[in-house]
């Protein structure tokens, strides 16, 4: 690079003292603005800028440093700080003991920065951090491209901030949380922003964390929180705690440099809830978790959590992309409205599935598995309006504490087989309503409720009187044509259908396990 500092590191003595260079022993500080390429070992030292309101780029072109009880890259001043991969280089920076402090700042990562921090480059950097954390940014932290292999006792990856992600392979595996962005003293910052890149994460604690707002567009995201949903020490409560919503954060720079895409403001004098969610050690497990919404435009996220595989205080959008979710507790959480516009959602394995306090799902082909109810709402409503459903419920199938109201998509419901719960329930002074789509809900009759004869489709429910053996299910008119054939999952002795088809005082038979039942629609 032209213009470019080269620095050679090595135990018998540091190489590359200019202008904007000082060299102390094993230590190399950076004074001035300029460009700086490091490459050799160093056993035990350290790399610091003070350089001030000075721009300063790093380059690591194989090094390898350790720094037991302090940061191996300590950014103490600067404006701002770009860490570049040399193209094919492998680098490795290390702590190995407690963090001593040599300064008043409380330095306790491998790489920590006071300043803007963006990453960059296109070679692989391993970081082991045995007492704290990988990489932290008191300010922004971005990252544009690169490999890393974070190992880290703290956090993997914390900007106080931000964390913005355009790119990148990321194998972090954390004691804490594997990306985390978390600002007190302000409630507009503390986000996390990923357009793109591979992430593999293992975490004891939450996969993604932050204090405000997650947004992603893209990526490959494979989260392991907690230990996975085998290891869930959840203790579930009957009640979910509600909140006013939040809002985007301020327009801002992506980390390439451009513009992030513009962000809606939080309204004023609301505060968010705080997180209550926690297993018994007090550890919060989930794997994404934002304090304010969350917006998934895309990606293909497998996630396995003890808590939440996807957690939001406020609101969360789902747009596109691909989940996998297996968790001790929920599928998907918002304290506020949880709507999906799209996308593929499979829950393989949870306490309940998707929960809000308002849930509205528009589109997307989604498939819950869990031991309670499938589709929660602890609210006002619930708007089914389109997209491919099927539920597979120990509780409830669809539960909302307020109005149900069924607008169109193709809704498929394996109930409970006992007696204590029901395919759909819906609050004491709420009503349900069928105006559309395909409506196939299977399961015991005790606690089985009747839409309302507002609904602007027929609706037929049918008491079987014994238990039917899961089988196929079908609806056929007056002339043997085929309305509906499903194949039941579970014992049963209730079965409500609605489709466009049933009309208004035709007859049908309704089939069962060889059982033939007629029935008229009222």
């Amino acid at each position: 690079m032209s213009g470019a500092v080269y620095v050679t590191l090595s135990d018998d003595g540091i190489t590359g003292e200019t202008d904007g260079v000082v060299i102390k022993g094993q230590m190399v500080t950076i004074t001035a603005e300029g460009t700086y390429i490091f490459s050799g070992t160093l056993s035990e030292g350290q790399i610091v800028v003070d350089a001030d309101n000075a721009k300063v780029q790093i380059v690591f072109d194989n090094v390898d440093i350790t720094c037991a009880s302090s940061a191996a890259v300590y950014v103490k001043s600067a404006e701002k700080v770009f860490v570049t991969l040399a193209e094919g280089s492998q680098n490795t920076l290390r702590n190995t003991d407690e963090y001593v402090a040599i300064d008043d700042n409380n330095i306790d990562a491998v790489i920590f920065s006071k300043s803007d921090l963006t990453l960059n480059g296109t070679g692989s950097l391993t970081i082991v951090s045995a007492e704290g954390h990988g990489i932290v940014s008191k300010d922004d932290l971005k990252i544009t491209g690169g490999t890393y292999d974070i190992t880290a006792a703290g956090h993997a990856l914390s900007g106080k901030d931000s964390v913005r992600i355009a790119d990148g392979t990321f194998i972090l595996t954390a004691e804490k949380d594997g990306i985390h962005a978390e600002n007190a003293d302000d409630e507009e910052k503390g986000y996390i922003y990923i357009a793109d890149g591979d992430f593999t994460i293992t975490s004891d604690g939450d996969g993604m964390d932050a204090s405000n707002i997650v947004q992603i567009e893209d990526g490959t995201l494979d989260i392991t929180a907690g230990g996975g949903a085998a290891n869930s020490l959840k203790t579930h409560e009957s009640d979910m705690p509600g909140g006013p919503g939040g809002g985007m954060p301020q327009n801002g720079e992506r980390p390439d440099g451009e513009s992030m895409p513009q962000m809606g403001e939080k309204p004023d004098g609301e505060n968010m809830p705080q997180d209550t969610t926690t297993d018994e050690s007090g550890t919060s497990t989930k794997g994404i978790k934002a304090g304010g919404g969350m917006y998934l435009n895309g990606g293909t996220y497998q996630i396995d959590s003890a808590d939440d595989s996807i957690h939001s205080n406020a609101n969360i959008t789902i747009a596109d992309g691909t989940y996998t979710l297996a968790t001790g507790d929920d599928g998907v959480h918002a304290d506020d409205a949880l709507i999906v516009n799209g996308g593929t959602i499979t829950v393989t394995e949870s306490y309940e599935g998707l929960e809000g306090l308002t849930v509205t799902i528009n589109d997307g082909t989604i498939d819950i598995t869990a031991s309670d109810d499938d589709i929660n709402t602890a609210g006002e409503k619930m708007e089914l309006n389109g997209g491919y459903i099927h539920i597979l419920a120990g509780g409830d199938g669809v539960d909302s504490n307020g109005d149900l109201t069924i607008n169109g998509g193709e809704i498929y419901i394996d109930g409970p087989s006992d007696n204590g719960n029901s395919a759909i329930d819906y609050g004491d002074r709420s009503s349900a309503y069928v105006n559309g789509g395909t409506l196939v809900a299977i399961g015991s009759s005790g606690m089985a409720e009747v839409m309302s004869d507002s609904s602007k489709q027929k609706v037929l429910m049918v008491k079987l009187g014994e238990q039917m053996e899961a089988g196929n299910v079908v609806l056929t008119d007056s002339e043997g044509n085929v309305i509906v054939s499903y194949t039941a999952l579970k014992t049963y002795d209730c079965v409500i259908i609605s489709t466009a088809e049933v009309e208004s005082g035709a007859t049908y038979t309704l089939t069962t396990s060889g059982t033939m039942t007629e029935v008229t629609a009222e």
